[in-house]
């Protein structure tokens, strides 16, 4: 996929929206775009799938980590360290964020600003599925 394909500044800035607003702005402009029977052009759509799916990873990972943990902290002599492993998870790491959210907020930050440079911000695993599916 190409890196910059001279994006519009409409393109642009709701591709940081909708990483800013995990994926709400974009699905609502993808609406908005739908009903004005409009096509989105890939770069949008790239970006729109992208924050869509690492919003809704992120959920299910911090989820299903929590009901791991919830699993194991009722199993005997494992449950020391079960509540050590999500004391540490969850304890500010940098300023007031977890090591999990200050990750997180970094991956944000990181795709917002090459969506705003009109470049395809690209995450190991992730951006190749999304690729197949905003053709």
């Amino acid at each position: 996929m190409r890196n910059s394909v001279s994006v519009g500044w409409f393109d642009r800035i709701f591709s940081t929206a909708t990483y800013l607003t995990a994926g709400w702005a974009g699905m609502i402009i993808l609406v908005i775009l739908y009903f004005q029977k409009k096509s989105p052009s890939r770069f949008l759509r790239f970006n729109v799938f992208q924050s869509i799916f690492i919003s809704l990873l992120f959920f299910v990972i911090a989820g299903g980590l929590d009901l791991i943990l919830k699993f194991l902290s009722i199993i005997p002599f494992i449950n020391y360290l079960a509540a050590q492993i999500a004391f540490l998870l969850s304890r500010p790491f940098i300023g007031p964020y977890s090591l999990i959210q200050a990750i997180m907020s970094g991956l944000i930050i990181y795709m917002a600003i090459f969506s705003i440079c009109g470049k395809y911000p690209r995450v190991f695993g992730i951006s190749k599925i999304i690729d197949y599916a905003a053709k």
